[in-house]
């Protein structure tokens, strides 16, 4: 476990009077206790080839979609299999684990459950597969909470959650319905800072959430809480 570090929590009756109406999460190593598993899966999949996972490696493909860490991994190890074959090995491995083993984090759910009760929109963006994100949604029994779930699946082109489009989805999804809602008016949880890099630069509120794996553990919390508007250690 984590030494106890400082935060800045998002206290949801504070964000409702401050005019937030949308909250945004990303689910591995935010709402899911999930980081290890891709971890486990990287290991044993480089170790059928030979190669071993190093910190350059994992710091890359946790912020990639699946389809570009695919290739990204086909080209830097020469692997003898078409980037297809690699997310389709990859999904293969992880399924099982989101649809019978994933927990959330703690206190996850009395946190959404808080917010449901207080009128927030709840929306899912995650650069999981549409079928491990829902897989993860329903074993968890929180899916029935989020008016949205959008994965990088659902985007046109080649984007990853560096880029502000997968949140500006969200917004638009729930602005459709007839409740408008601004970027300014949402905020977006994350344990990894490429994401937060771009809800930010789409000019949403932000939220670090602290994941030893996904945002790199102690030694890296300071600085990554620090460039958000709150930082979550746990819910």
């Amino acid at each position: 476990m984590a030494p106890e570090l400082t935060c800045n929590y998002p206290d949801l009756k504070t964000l409702s009077a401050e005019g937030v109406k949308l909250l945004i999460f990303d689910l591995d190593g935010t709402l899911l206790d999930s980081m290890s598993v891709w971890h486990d899966v990287d290991v044993e999949f480089l170790g059928r080839y030979g190669y071993e996972v190093t910190p350059e490696y994992t710091d890359i493909v946790k912020r990639a979609s699946i389809e570009d860490a695919a290739r990204y991994t086909q080209e830097k190890y020469r692997i003898p299999l078409t980037w297809q074959e690699i997310v389709d090995t990859w999904e293969s491995m992880v399924y099982e684990f989101y649809r019978s083993e994933v927990v959330l984090k703690e206190g996850a759910r009395e946190y959404l459950d808080e917010a449901k009760k207080l009128g927030f929109k709840l929306c899912v963006t995650t650069a999981l597969s549409k079928k491990n994100a829902n897989a993860s949604l329903e074993a968890t029994g929180i899916k029935d909470l989020f008016d949205c779930v959008i994965t990088l699946e659902d985007l046109d082109g080649n984007v990853n959650k560096g880029s502000p489009d997968i949140f500006l989805r969200a917004t638009s999804y729930i602005s459709a319905g007839g409740n408008v809602i601004s970027p300014s008016q949402a905020l977006v949880y994350d344990d990894v800072l490429q994401a937060i890099e771009g809800a930010r630069s789409g000019g949403f509120k932000t939220c670090a959430v602290y994941d030893n794996i996904g945002c790199g553990g102690p030694g890296n919390w300071d600085s990554f809480a620090a460039g958000c508007d709150f930082s979550v250690f746990k819910f």
